[in-house]
C-alpha cells in the first residue's frame, strides 16, 4: 500500500510539472521523454517551493495540492485563451527502444549504490547495446537473450540480498529521514535536532522528500530510501538523455553519451568513486536532475526557447543551491565563467539574456547566504591548499607537506581525466567550429570545481563534492557539443585495443600493493593507486601521439582514441569498485545489526509517543549517548580537530550520531545528535546538554525548570545508561518497555 500512496502523491505533481513546462518551453515540439523527465523535476520544484511557503506560514499543509492546482488551471486557461500555441508532444524516433536503454542505464547507475541491482543493470546495458547500436542480423536475439540473464540475475540477486540493502551510513540516514519530517512540519522555523533553533541546511530535496512521507503516510525509510533514490536516477538518466539528444546525430551517441554520464567514475579513495549515484549524500544525489535541468533551461535561453526566463531561471539556480551547496556555486561559477568567456571573445550576447543570467546567479547567493550558511559551515572549511588528501588516506598526514600538495593535486587531475580528454577534442575543433555556451560552461564548471576541490579542506573530503559537480556537468555538456559532428567510426581492430587498454589501465590501480607499514616509501606507494590512472592515460597519449606523427594522422583521431580510452576505463571503474564492495556490503547487515533500524522497543516507543502527545510538543531524551562516568561529560564539550589538523592523530571530542529516535519519532527535540546540528558548538548546545545528562541520571528542579522554560514537555528515558526507575515529584512515568521510560515533566513544579 505504501507504493500506492505514495505514487498517488507524486503523480499529480509530476503532471503539474509537465503542464509548466508546457507553458514555459517556446518550441513548436517537445520529445515525450524531456517532457516527462524535465517536467517531472519542475513538479518537484514547484511542489516543495509552495509547500514550505504554506508550511512556514503556518497555513493548513496543502501547498503541493496548490501548486498542482494552478499549474492545471494556468494550463487550461492558456489553452482557451489561445495567447500563444503550445508545443505539441512527440513520441519521437526510436521511443520504445529510448525507454528500455534509459531503463538500463538507471538500474547500471543505482546498482553502483544498490548493490544487488548492479548485475542486472550491466545485462540490461548489453540487451539495449544490441537494440541501439546499428542492426545486425543477430541483434535481436543477442537482446532478448541478454534480457532474459538480466532477469535472472535480478531474482538471484534480490533473493540473495540481505535485509537491510539501501543504507551505505547508518548514522547519517536517520538523521535524513528526520530533517525530511522536520521540514514537512515545521519548515526552517524550528530545527528537529535541537528545537527553538533555525534550520541552516541545504535542504530543498529533503523537505520533497518530507512531503512525500507526510502526505503518503508511508513507513519510515520507505521514500527517502526506496522511492527518491529510483525516481532521481531514472530522472537524472533521462534528463542526460534529453540533453545530449537534442544536440546528437545519432541515437547511439546519446545512448554512450547517456551511459559515460550515468556510470563514470574513479578509483574509490572516496566512497565508490567520484560519480553522480552517491548515496552517502543522498542531497548530491537528488540535487543532480535540479541542477541538469537548470542547464539544459541556460541553453534554452541562449536561444531564445524559454518564456519567463528571469523567473524559470532564478528559481532554478536557487533550488540547486538549496539542494547542494556544492552544485550550486558550481553552476554559478560556470554561469559567470560562460558570461565573461563570451565578453573577452566579443560573442554576441543579448542584454535580456545577460541580465537573467546575472540575476540568478544574485539570487543564488542570497539564498545560500540567507538560508543555508551556517557557523558549523564556516568553522569547517578552511583554504587548505591539497590537504583533503590526508583525510582520505589516514597516515598520509605523516608525508611532508610538499608531498601532500602534490598527490591532492594529482588526485584532483586523475578523477578530471575524462571530462579533460573531452573538452580537448573540442578544442581541438576551434579551427572548425567556435566555442559556444556550452563549451563554456563546460570549461567553467570544471576548472571551477576542481580547483574548489583541491583549495577547500573540510571534514571528511567533503571539498570533493564540487569535482563531482564539475565532471558530471563537464562529460554532459563536453559529449553534447562532440556529438553534433559526425566522426568516422573506430574500426574493430582499434575498438579491441581500446576496450583491453582500458580496462587494463582500471586494473592496475588496484594491483598496487596496499602496504601499511606506515614508513614513507609504503604510503607514496599505496598513493600511487589514486593518480595512476592520469599517468597511465598521460603516457598512453604520448604514444598515440608518436604513432600519428609517423602515420600522419588527424590530431583529432589521436586524441578521441584516448578518450575512449579513458572512457572505457571510468566505466571500468564502476564495475570494479562494485565487485571489490560487494560481499562487505552484503554482510554489512550482519556486521553492524540493529544499529541501521530501530528495534522493537524504539519502534514501541516512538509509535506510543507519535498517538499520544501533540504535533506541537517538545521532547528530550538522553538515547544515544553513553552511560556517563565521572568527568565523562567534558569529552563532549572538547572542541573536534581532528579532522582538520593533520597534527592530531587521536580524536579529541566525542559526540553523539544516532539520529534514530528522532527518525521514528515526529517530534522537535530539545537536543539530539550533536554530531549532526550543523550549527556549531555553542553554549546553548553545553547547557542542554549538561542538564539532559544530569536529569537522566540525578533529576534536579534546577534542570527541570530550565527545561521547562524552553517548553519541553516530555522526556524519553534510555534505560540503558541510566539505573534511575523513578523521577518523583519533577516528572510522571507514561509509558514503559524494556528500554525506555517516558516521563511527563511535571510543569507545576
Amino acid at each position: 500500500m505504501d507504493y500506492l500512496r505514495v505514487a498517488i502523491v507524486i503523480a499529480p505533481q509530476f503532471l503539474a510539472g509537465c503542464l509548466i513546462y508546457l507553458l514555459v518551453l517556446k518550441r513548436s515540439e517537445v520529445d515525450v521523454i524531456e517532457l516527462v523527465s524535465i517536467g517531472s523535476v519542475f513538479g518537484i520544484v514547484s511542489s516543495t517551493i509552495i509547500d514550505q511557503i504554506f508550511v512556514n506560514l503556518q497555513l493548513p499543509h496543502i501547498g503541493w495540492q496548490v501548486a498542482v492546482f494552478l499549474a492545471v488551471v494556468s494550463f487550461l486557461q492558456v489553452k482557451r485563451s489561445k495567447k500563444f500555441v503550445l508545443p505539441r508532444v512527440s513520441l519521437g524516433s526510436d521511443f520504445k527502444k529510448s525507454v528500455f536503454a534509459i531503463t538500463a542505464i538507471s538500474a547500471t547507475a543505482l546498482g553502483t549504490e544498490w548493490f544487488w541491482l548492479f548485475p542486472s543493470g550491466v545485462l540490461l546495458v548489453i540487451a539495449s547495446s544490441f537494440l541501439i547500436a546499428p542492426p545486425k542480423k543477430y541483434s535481436r536475439i543477442a537482446s532478448g537473450i541478454a534480457s532474459v540473464f538480466a532477469a535472472i540475475a535480478g531474482i538471484f540477486m534480490i533473493a540473495s540480498r540481505p535485509k537491510i540493502w539501501w543504507f551505505m551510513y547508518e548514522h547519517d540516514f536517520p538523521f535524513f529521514q528526520a530533517l525530511s519530517r522536520s521540514l514537512s512540519d515545521w519548515g526552517l522555523r524550528d530545527y528537529v535536532l535541537l528545537s527553538g533553533t533555525t534550520t541552516k541546511y541545504h535542504w530543498f530535496t529533503y523537505a520533497w522528500i518530507g512531503l512525500i512521507d507526510r502526505a503518503s503516510g508511508a513507513q519510515v525509510f520507505f521514500v527517502l530510501t526506496k522511492v527518491a533514490p529510483a525516481i532521481f536516477v531514472l530522472l537524472i538518466t533521462a534528463v542526460s538523455w534529453s540533453f545530449i539528444k537534442q544536440f546528437s546525430k545519432s541515437t547511439f551517441k546519446t545512448y554512450i553519451g547517456t551511459l559515460l554520464v550515468m556510470t563514470a567514475s574513479t578509483y574509490p579513495l572516496w566512497g565508490y568513486g567520484v560519480k553522480i549515484s552517491f548515496l552517502a549524500s543522498p542531497s548530491q544525489f537528488f540535487a543532480t536532475s535540479i541542477f541538469f535541468v537548470a542547464i539544459h533551461l541556460l541553453t534554452l535561453m541562449s536561444n531564445n526557447l524559454l518564456r519567463l526566463q528571469v523567473a524559470t531561471i532564478s528559481i532554478f539556480a536557487a533550488s540547486t543551491m538549496l539542494s547542494k551547496t556544492m552544485h550550486g556555486v558550481v553552476l554559478i561559477s560556470a554561469l559567470a565563467f560562460a558570461f565573461l568567456g563570451q565578453f573577452v571573445t566579443k560573442t554576441k550576447i543579448s542584454k535580456k539574456i545577460a541580465a537573467s543570467g546575472f540575476l540568478a546567479i544574485l539570487i543564488a547567493l542570497l539564498t545560500y547566504f540567507l538560508l543555508v550558511s551556517n557557523s558549523e559551515g564556516e568553522n569547517v572549511l578552511q583554504i587548505r591548499f591539497g590537504d583533503f588528501f590526508w583525510q582520505l588516506q589516514g597516515d598520509a598526514r605523516l608525508l611532508p607537506e610538499k608531498y601532500v600538495d602534490l598527490f591532492g593535486l594529482l588526485t584532483i587531475v586523475s578523477f578530471s581525466v575524462l571530462p579533460i580528454l573531452l573538452i580537448t577534442l573540442r578544442l581541438l575543433l576551434l579551427k572548425k567550429f567556435s566555442l559556444n555556451q556550452m563549451d563554456f560552461l563546460s570549461i567553467g564548471g570544471l576548472v571551477s570545481g576542481a580547483l574548489l576541490s583541491v583549495l577547500i579542506l573540510s571534514a571528511y573530503g567533503e571539498n570533493l563534492y564540487f569535482l563531482q559537480a564539475a565532471t558530471s556537468l563537464s562529460i554532459l555538456l563536453s559529449f553534447s557539443s562532440l556529438s553534433q559532428i559526425s566522426i568516422s567510426p573506430i574500426n574493430l581492430k582499434w575498438r579491441i585495443v581500446i576496450a583491453i587498454v582500458g580496462i587494463i589501465f582500471c586494473s592496475i590501480s588496484f594491483l598496487i600493493p596496499s602496504i601499511d607499514s606506515g614508513a614513507q616509501d609504503a604510503i607514496i606507494i599505496r598513493s600511487l593507486r589514486v593518480y595512476t590512472p592520469a599517468v597511465l592515460i598521460i603516457s598512453f597519449s604520448l604514444i598515440i601521439i608518436v604513432l600519428g606523427i609517423f602515420r600522419r594522422e588527424d590530431r583529432f583521431n589521436q586524441v578521441f582514441r584516448v578518450t575512449a580510452v579513458a572512457a572505457v576505463m571510468s566505466i571500468s571503474f564502476s564495475a570494479a569498485n562494485w565487485f571489490n564492495a560487494i560481499e562487505r556490503k552484503h554482510n554489512e547487515f550482519a556486521r553492524d545489526g540493529e544499529t541501521y533500524l530501530a528495534n522493537k522497543n524504539l519502534t514501541d516507543v516512538t509509535d506510543w509517543m507519535n498517538s499520544n502527545s501533540a504535533n506541537s510538543d517538545i521532547v528530550a531524551s538522553n538515547f544515544g549517548w553513553p552511560r556517563m562516568l565521572p568527568g565523562d561529560a567534558e569529552h563532549f564539550r572538547s572542541p573536534c580537530t581532528s579532522f582538520r589538523n593533520k597534527e592530531v592523530s587521536i580524536e579529541t571530542c566525542r559526540r553523539t550520531s544516532n539520529a534514530l529516535l528522532v527518525a521514528y519519532m515526529h517530534r522537535r527535540t530539545w537536543l539530539q545528535t550533536t554530531a549532526l546540528h550543523y550549527t556549531g558548538f555553542t553554549p546553548e548546545i553545553d547547557r542542554r546538554q549538561t542538564v539532559t545528562l544530569g536529569f537522566a541520571a540525578d533529576p534536579t528542579s534546577a534542570h527541570l525548570q530550565q527545561m521547562v522554560e524552553d517548553g519541553v514537555d516530555w522526556f524519553v528515558v534510555d534505560r540503558l545508561t541510566t539505573s534511575r526507575a523513578t523521577w518523583e515529584p519533577y516528572a510522571t512515568i507514561e509509558y514503559t518497555n524494556d528500554s525506555f521510560f517516558v516521563l511527563r515533566l511535571n510543569k507545576h513544579k
